[in-house]
């Protein structure tokens, strides 16, 4: 049952995402969520803070947002639960140039007052450590654009 309950709030959530609905995005989020986001700054601490980080997000592209979530693992105990996947968002930023990357998301659900929230989400891109840079082109599978 938690399992279901908890995949639902992640569709939902996507949902939102491709819809630019903020309050439907941070709906999902405990008060006091910690999160490590692929932007600056380090840490989110607070829906308040993880508002603004996603109104930033959908005023940087003027198209509509494609968010897909991949390979949903969701894994259960009590009133926590842990979920992680892969995650495809693609669309057209204000400057015209065309956004399109895999992350890896993980996330801690808490059962509280009856509804599950996320109090702790990791969103992050792989790292290419030789050059300093972010690697954007992998695929799942651990494809790369080229392949």
């Amino acid at each position: 049952m938690a399992e279901t309950v908890i995949r639902q709030r992640v569709e939902d959530w996507a949902k939102a995402i491709r819809a630019k609905d903020i309050d439907g995005v941070v709906s999902v989020y405990a008060p006091n969520i910690v999160s490590f986001d692929i932007v600056p700054p380090l840490r989110y601490a607070g829906t308040d803070n993880k508002r603004r980080a996603w109104q930033e997000a959908f005023a940087t592209y003027t198209s509509p947002i494609a968010y897909e979530v991949r390979d949903l693992n969701v894994t259960t105990d009590g009133g926590l639960a842990f979920v992680h996947s892969l995650n495809h968002i693609s669309g057209t930023l204000a400057e015209g140039h065309v956004s399109d990357l895999w992350l890896r998301w993980a996330a801690c659900f808490r059962r509280i007052d009856g509804v599950w929230l996320i109090v702790h989400d990791h969103a992050s891109v792989p790292a290419d450590l030789a050059h300093g840079k972010a690697a954007l082109n992998l695929k799942p599978g651990g494809r790369t654009e080229a392949d």
